[in-house]
């Protein structure tokens, strides 16, 4: 009897496991009370189309972990850390990824696996995409 209950009680918290739904929240980009705005502000960049960035969208490349790190500077390989503020290092990231600063050349070959990581003038994390 014992076991039974367990299993039904068990079954009812797991029914819910497989519901229809997105991976990830939709983020309201208006910054109303929906969820979080995740548009950045692309302003020296040159890549301001007002378009979000959906993590799961990100999810072949690994690049959905590292929307938190939207905004953060970017530390190129050997370079020191800024005395303030939040940053992402590249020794943090896996192969294959590129980073693109403004006006970079990039070839237009597509690897899905691939993460670009674009950069403005003063190496903020401006967008990230698969590819």
């Amino acid at each position: 009897m014992y076991r039974t209950a367990i299993m039904i009680t068990l079954a009812t918290a797991l029914s819910g496991c497989g519901a229809v739904g997105e991976f990830f929240p939709d983020f309201n980009s208006s910054g109303g009370n929906t969820g979080s705005s995740m548009v950045m502000d692309r302003g020296s960049s040159g890549m301001s189309n007002g378009s979000s960035i959906r993590p799961e969208t990100l999810v072949s490349c690994r690049g959905h972990v590292l929307v938190p790190a939207m905004g953060m500077t970017f530390i190129p390989y050997g370079r020191p850390a800024p005395s303030n503020g939040q940053f992402l290092r590249e020794e943090s990231l896996t192969p294959p990824y590129r980073v693109l600063p403004p006006g970079a050349a990039a070839t237009m070959d597509n690897v899905p696996s691939r993460l670009n990581v674009d950069v403005d003038r003063d190496n903020r994390i401006v967008n990230l995409r698969c590819g």
